[in-house]
């Protein structure tokens, strides 16, 4: 792995104050970031909750019928199922590292 001389000298000064190995500090990195992006996919979750109530209404209000002038209900449904699929393979990643 090519690391920038920033990271390498934060590395380097991280590891003068801690016992910890270089791999170790990649792994909790990685941990890290999909920890956060879980936190921000749960945060956006909430969102649409408070919005719609539930995505199984949501669904039930695009089958009746979406604007031609307004797609918004079909682009929050989908991105709603994309949230919900991320989120699934995040945990999993997490669960099994």
């Amino acid at each position: 792995m090519a690391l920038t001389s920033r990271t390498r000298n934060l590395l380097s000064d991280i590891q003068k104050i801690i016992a910890v190995n270089e791999d170790e500090v990649v792994q909790r990195g990685i941990a890290q970031t999909a920890t956060d992006r879980i936190i921000e996919l749960r945060q956006r979750i909430g969102q649409l909750i408070e919005h719609y109530g539930s995505i199984e209404k949501l669904e039930a209000q695009t089958k009746q019928g979406i604007s031609t002038d307004d797609h918004t209900l079909y682009t929050d449904l989908l991105e709603w199922r994309a949230v919900r699929q991320e989120l699934e393979q995040l945990i999993h990643f997490l669960e099994t590292a």
